[in-house]
C-alpha cells in the first residue's frame, strides 16, 4: 500500500491486559502487523501493573492504566469508573489516533463510553460468541445501548454477524477471522519454555486451552475414558492452566485414568503440536478456536465438536478433520478410538488440514484490517 492511501497512520489497540489467553495474543499480533505496514501504534492496557503473561512487541508504544473494578461499594465503583473513564478519554486524546481498536465486550464498551463526543472513530472486536458470552446483565444491557455508537463491529465468523443482525442494531458486522502464525512463534510463547525431549514419547493426543468449562475438557475425559486408548498405549496431554484444574484431575483418577493424561500447564506448544498424534477440541463454544487452527496449520489431524462459533469454517467433515454435533461425548469417544487405530486416516487428514494456511493467511487476514481502518479514518464507512 502507497503512502498516499494510509489514511489510519495512527492506531490505538485497547485489551483488557496481555495475559495468556486468545485475544491477548491476537492483540498483540495485530500491533505487529499494524507496526510492520508503517503505522504508528499504541497497545493500551487496562489491568494496572499485572504481569504481561505475552511481550510487548517492539516499537510499540505502550501503555498502561488501571480500570478493573475493585471496590466493594456501588458508591465507590461507581466514583472509580468515572474516574478510570476520565483516565482513558484523556490518555486516547493524548495519542491522537485516527482509529481505535478495542478487543473483548467489557473493554469495548468502556472504551466506546469513554471516547463519546470526541469524534475518534472507534472498531470494537468481538472475541466469543455474543450469545454464548457469560457477562452480566447489566453489560449486557450496555453493550445493547453503546455498541451502535462504534465506526465498525468486528466479528470472527459468519455465525456472529448473524447473531448480532437478529438480536441487535447491528446489521452490518465485519467478518473478520483469525490468521494463521508463524510457526517460530510456537516455541517462543508466553508460557514457561519447553525441550522436545520433555514431551511424551509414547503416543499421544493433545489439547489445548484454558482450564474452565467453556473447553469441555470435562466432556473429553469422559470421552477418553470410553474410548479405552489408555490401555492402548496412548496418552492425553491437555495444556493450560484455569479454575478447573483441580475438577478435572480428581475426574481423571475417578475414571481411572489420572496416569494416563497428563497437565503441563502453561508452557509452549510447538513441541508438543510436533509430536501429538492428533489434536481434540472439545470446547462447548468458541469465538473462533486459535488452537485448532494452529493444529491444522501445522498438519496435524484434528477432532471438534461443531459448537458455536468456528470449527465449521475451519473444518470440512472427513475431509480435512472430523467435525462432529456439540457435546456428543459418545461420537467423541469413536472418532478418537477410529483415528488412533487409523494412521492412513491420520496422514489424510493431516495434510489436508494444512490448507488453513492459505485460506486464514496473515497477508489475506491483516489486509482485510488495514483496508477496514483505512476506510474508518478516510471517513467512508
Amino acid at each position: 500500500m502507497s503512502a498516499a492511501t494510509i489514511q489510519a497512520r495512527r492506531v490505538a489497540v485497547v485489551s483488557g491486559s496481555l495475559s495468556h489467553g486468545g485475544a491477548e495474543r491476537v492483540a498483540i499480533d495485530l500491533c505487529c502487523h499494524l507496526r510492520d505496514a508503517g503505522r504508528d501504534v499504541m497497545l493500551l492496557t487496562l489491568s494496572g501493573d499485572m504481569p504481561d503473561a505475552y511481550r510487548p512487541p517492539e516499537g510499540v508504544r505502550r501503555e498502561r492504566l488501571e480500570a478493573r473494578l475493585l471496590p466493594p461499594s456501588l458508591f465507590h465503583r461507581l466514583w472509580y469508573l468515572a474516574n478510570r473513564v476520565i483516565s482513558l478519554r484523556r490518555t486516547i486524546k493524548n495519542d491522537r489516533p485516527d482509529v481505535v481498536v478495542t478487543l473483548i465486550d467489557k473493554v469495548n464498551i468502556l472504551v466506546l463510553f469513554s471516547l463519546l463526543g470526541t469524534g475518534i472513530p472507534v472498531v470494537i472486536s468481538e472475541r466469543v460468541h455474543p450469545a454464548h458470552n457469560p457477562i452480566a446483565r447489566a453489560w449486557k444491557l450496555a453493550r445493547r445501548l453503546i455498541y451502535p455508537l462504534a465506526r465498525a463491529v468486528t466479528v470472527q465468523t459468519e455465525d456472529g454477524a448473524a447473531w448480532f443482525r437478529q438480536h441487535s442494531s447491528i446489521k452490518h458486522p465485519v467478518v473478520i477471522a483469525n490468521a494463521v502464525r508463524h510457526l517460530r512463534d510456537f516455541d517462543s510463547e508466553a508460557g514457561a519454555p519447553v525441550s522436545d525431549d520433555a514431551v511424551p514419547a509414547q503416543p499421544f493426543v493433545l489439547a489445548i486451552g484454558r482450564l474452565s468449562e467453556q473447553k469441555g475438557f470435562d466432556l473429553l475425559l469422559e470421552a477418553w475414558h470410553r474410548a479405552g486408548l489408555a490401555g492402548a498405549g496412548w496418552r492425553l496431554v491437555i495444556l493450560g492452566e484455569g479454575p478447573e484444574r483441580k475438577a478435572l484431575e480428581e475426574q481423571a483418577r475417578a475414571l481411572g485414568i489420572g496416569d494416563k493424561v497428563g497437565f503441563p500447564g502453561f508452557v509452549d506448544i510447538g513441541p508438543f503440536l510436533r509430536k501429538a498424534g492428533f489434536f481434540v477440541l472439545s470446547s462447548r463454544y468458541e469465538g473462533f478456536p486459535n488452537v485448532l487452527m494452529e493444529a491444522m496449520q501445522v498438519g496435524l489431524p484434528c477432532i471438534s465438536f461443531d459448537c458455536p462459533s468456528g470449527p465449521r469454517d475451519l473444518i470440512t467433515n472427513e475431509q480435512n478433520g472430523l467435525l462432529l454435533p456439540p457435546q456428543d461425548i459418545a461420537g467423541l469417544s469413536a472418532a478418537l478410538a477410529r483415528l488412533a487405530a487409523d494412521p492412513e486416516l491420520r496422514g489424510r487428514l493431516g495434510a489436508a488440514a494444512a490448507g488453513v494456511n492459505e485460506q486464514f493467511s496473515r497477508s489475506r487476514i491483516y489486509g482485510k484490517w488495514l483496508a477496514l481502518l483505512d476506510d474508518i479514518a478516510a471517513g467512508k464507512r
